[in-house]
């Protein structure tokens, strides 16, 4: 018979035990262009010596498996570990089906050219290049160094059915799924559903083009995603794939490509990526940690007992993210789909609505508030607490402040005017990705506002953070300001504003009065006495730095 005869009965067998392979497949592809042609006419690099038939290293029409369809291979008798995560759904069982008899091959633990029922050691069909088993470090291998680590790849072997779809709430329903993904018997979801082992017209024996991650989405329903920045860009081709690994994933838990997170969105957000570069701010001396820690964060965790930690995904939702402006203090499209903690303490595991939220997710009553290098009279780390619209005074980032009359307010704002916490921290560079990923300035600031140290000089660069808000000409103008003797301490005897002033405010559940906290003012009292006072109503201060107290303004 001629090799050509041969080669085409070949092609026939195999139809007949694999659903939806014909001799010629979509794109004029067939096995025989494929790397899974391991004969010597194979087009990869691993193939036979000799060996001029194709479908031996899969099927055989006699003495074989007793595994359908055919199977001339032993199987893995592997323990695998499977995939999970706080966020699986499903039940994924020990590989079964079509999963386990394409493990025979692609967990790395039985000779290539092994048929049923010989050492599966050796090579009986002899292959070139020296290969035995499915090398470890190729992407092909699924089972790592031992054979079995599935942990790290999409879970299969679990029935999709109807009542899981509505369980997990993401998934859309098996009905909706196109013909070319199959599911097997019992609506077992296999390497079959995504893979097609005799065809490769899309790459990977993909069942279907998966640009704009379309295969993906026939099963995958994420709420917010098809509207979101991550899915619309014309740069997100590639879309699921570009953050998600379905195999030999770096980061286990949903199946990051890298194991480090923030790896993932620098794929894209550097300067090498193409998108906003936030690899570079990050960097800077003060920022967010990203870097930190590996696998502490989990979407399902409690912010209020988690560990410290923190990485993109606690401001941002990647799958929601969409490039729409907001005001204060209303979260900007860029942290729509994050949950964060309420002014009052509630947790709000869905959509925080504001972007304070977000920030109380890590800056409120979590176990790892910081301490503060400014030491004050009335010392509090929970920021919440700084904020509550119950304080005498503070920063009207949840509720508008309690100051009616601030003539150095730009004129941009007034004292209806609500700001953001990123209006005060961020990047100092604005040619750079905005928001509090890095700083030059301590504190992760957007601008200089020096605190430590007194007596101090004055610049107005020394407290550029404030002018952004406050115009100097009128808050040091006695006539103009609403405290005449601003210019007298801050420029004559050179005192910075952090020394009587707290930004955030001043929580009353410390012990703050109106009369003695209002304005903000709370003594930082490295320079201050910690028996120093304030009397908003007498306007009158009993401070260390005074030669007479009280002094009467």
């Amino acid at each position: 018979m001629s090799k050509l005869k041969k080669g085409a009965l070949l092609l026939v067998f195999g139809a007949l035990f694999w659903p939806g392979s014909g001799g010629d497949a979509e794109g004029g592809n067939s096995v025989l262009t494929t790397k899974h042609n391991l004969s010597v006419s194979g087009p990869g690099e691993i193939k036979a010596v000799s060996e001029e038939r194709v479908c031996i290293f899969c099927h055989t029409p006699h003495h074989a498996n007793p595994s359908t369809p055919l199977w001339s291979r032993d199987t893995s008798s592997s323990e695998y570990d499977l995939y999970d995560s706080t966020t699986l759904v499903a039940k994924p069982g020990q590989p079964s089906g079509s999963a386990r008899l394409c493990l025979s091959c692609h967990d790395g633990t039985i000779a290539l050219g092994a048929l049923y029922g010989s050492d599966r050691n050796v090579n009986v069909i002899s292959m070139a290049g020296g290969f035995v088993k499915l090398p470890a470090a190729r992407s092909s291998n699924l089972g790592g160094p031992l054979g079995r680590d599935l942990a790290n790849d999409h879970p299969i072997s679990f029935p999709y059915t109807s009542e899981l779809a509505q369980l997990n709430g993401q998934l859309n329903l098996p009905v909706s799924l196109p013909s070319g993904i199959r599911l097997e018997q019992g609506n077992m979801l296999q390497c079959t559903a995504c893979h097609n082992p005799h065809k490769n017209p899309y790459g990977k024996f993909l069942v279907t083009d998966n640009s704009r991650s379309q295969l993906c989405v026939y099963c995958h329903n994420i709420a917010g995603f098809q509207a979101s920045r991550h899915a619309t860009a014309p740069s997100m081709a590639a879309g699921c794939t570009l953050c998600h690994a379905t195999h030999n994933a770096g980061g286990k838990k949903r199946l990051l490509a890298y194991a480090a997170e923030e790896e993932n969105c620098y794929r894209c957000h550097s300067d090498p990526g193409g998108a906003k570069d936030v690899r570079t701010p990050a960097a800077k001396f003060y920022s967010h940690p990203m870097g930190a820690t590996i696998g502490v964060h989990d979407p399902k965790e409690d912010p209020l007992t988690a560990e410290k930690h923190v990485e993109c995904s606690d401001c941002h939702n990647p799958h929601k993210v969409v490039a729409s402006a907001a005001s204060a203090p209303l979260a900007p499209g860029v942290h729509l789909g994050v949950g964060g903690v309420s002014s009052s303490g509630e947790v709000l595991p869905g959509d925080a609505v504001n972007q304070y939220q977000i920030c109380f997710r890590c800056h409120a009553d979590n176990n790892f508030s910081g301490n503060q290098t400014m030491v004050r009279q009335i010392q509090e780390v929970n920021t919440r607490l700084d904020f509550d619209s119950a304080n005498p005074s503070y920063h009207p980032v949840v509720a508008i402040g309690k100051g009616t009359s601030v003539p150095s307010l730009r004129t941009s704002l007034s004292t209806a005017s609500m700001i953001y916490c990123t209006d005060c921290h961020g990047n100092d560079d604005p040619t750079q990705a905005r928001g509090p990923h890095g700083s030059n300035f301590k504190y992760l600031l957007a601008a200089r506002y020096e605190t430590d140290s007194y007596p101090l000089s004055y610049s107005e660069d020394n407290y550029a953070l404030c002018y952004r808000c406050h115009d100097q000409l009128v808050l040091l103008d006695p006539l103009k300001s609403s405290f005449a003797p601003h210019a007298r301490h801050v420029v004559d005897h050179k005192v910075p504003c952090s020394v009587c002033h707290d930004p955030h405010g001043v929580a009353a559940t410390r012990g703050a009065s109106t009369n003695a906290n209002a304005h903000l003012i709370n003594f930082d009292i490295r320079f201050v006495a910690a028996g120093g006072s304030y009397n908003s109503a007498g306007r009158s201060c009993s401070v260390s730095c005074h030669a007479s107290n009280p002094h009467l303004y």
